[in-house]
């Protein structure tokens, strides 16, 4: 047997053992790691999108080792070939830097994934979906640019060039795009901060209340008690004083104050206004009080303040109005005005 067709065995068992691992990685990645992280759903979905990335790694890694050994005994027979031979290992080190270019941006898609079903949908805060989205495209694209780099470095080509240009690009791109960007930040911000969520009841600076019906990428949506649609951008609600009545909790305080005839007495008035509360299945018990807080010889006046769940507070409004009304006139009692305060 000549030495060349020896050498020309060897090189072939040698790509079949590259082709076998590769087979058996796969049944390993596949087969046995996704079934013991199964119940482990961020490592799952992590190995889930880095396997044909690893796969590919160990090919090219095993072409790199395989060209080791048998780049010495190949003769070159024409000018063509011997470049493609230098060039060669140059081409299998670029593969395998994108290899692992893939197994990294591998590595983000699996924590974005995981990420938008464990924690974005429960919180149903759309910002973070549009946040997570927008992190992985430009981590894509950073990861891609420095493997290309690392590329062309590899081919002794200049960098310097590419990298002045990208700078430029990114700057005049954050100049054109400053409003947005300020928005999307402030979006972030908002993710971290948690000021509010959605369902919660806020007011802002302005005077406007509504509940928040949508956390956006650049704005945010609020319904106002007259079914309007407040929208209001980011950058501006991070830097405006908000009130949510959603925080710590969502109890809020009510207070009305009750004019009535001076002639009445006052321990009846304030055991009436307690009975009225206690009937009032949306008023939190044992959570009222009443206070005489004036008296002069045309009035006396009453504070009633009792806690209700702020979801209520229309409907809350409205009835005890009513029942104080009703209650003080069933005991001919001279009513001259409730106010909320």
């Amino acid at each position: 047997m000549s030495e060349t067709l020896r050498n020309n065995i060897i090189t072939l068992i040698y790509f079949l053992i590259i082709i076998v691992i590769c087979f058996i990685a796969g049944w390993i990645w596949n087969g046995i790691f996704l079934k013991i992280t199964s119940k482990k759903k961020l490592d799952n979905k992590i190995f889930k999108k880095t396997g044909k990335g690893v796969i590919f790694f160990i090919f090219f890694s095993g072409l790199s080792i395989l060209w080791e050994r048998t780049s010495s005994v190949i003769i070159p027979k024409s000018p063509t070939v011997e470049k493609l031979i230098l060039n060669l290992p140059k081409i299998i080190y670029s593969f395998i830097v994108l290899s692992i270019s893939f197994i990294i941006s591998g590595v983000v898609d699996g924590f974005v994934e995981w990420y938008l079903e464990e924690i974005a949908n429960k919180n149903k805060i759309k910002v973070d979906e549009e946040f997570m989205h927008l992190f992985q495209k430009i981590s894509r694209i950073v990861i891609f640019f420095i493997g290309i780099t690392i590329i062309l470095n590899k081919f002794n080509q200049p960098i310097t060039g590419i990298l002045g240009a990208a700078g430029i690009a990114s700057f005049a791109i954050a100049f054109a795009a400053q409003d947005t960007l300020s928005n999307m930040i402030s979006g972030f911000f908002i993710i971290i901060d948690k000021p509010f969520k959605i369902g919660d009841r806020i007011k802002l600076a302005t005077g406007e209340i509504g509940e928040v019906i949508e956390i956006g990428m650049r704005r945010t949506k609020i319904l106002s008690p007259e079914n309007n649609v407040i929208i209001i951008s980011n950058s501006e609600i991070a830097k405006t004083r908000i009130i949510n009545f959603g925080f710590p909790d969502t109890k809020i305080k009510i207070r009305f104050k009750i004019g009535i005839q001076p002639k009445e007495e006052i321990k009846k008035i304030k055991d009436l206004l307690i009975n009225i509360c206690q009937e009032n299945n949306l008023i939190m018990k044992q959570d009222y009080e009443v206070y005489l807080i004036e008296y002069n010889s045309s009035q006396i006046i009453f504070s009633l303040g009792f806690i209700i769940d702020y979801k209520n507070e229309i409907e809350v409004v409205d009835r005890m109005i009513n029942d104080i009304k009703n209650k003080l006139m069933s005991e001919k009692i001279e009513l001259l005005f409730i106010r909320k305060e």
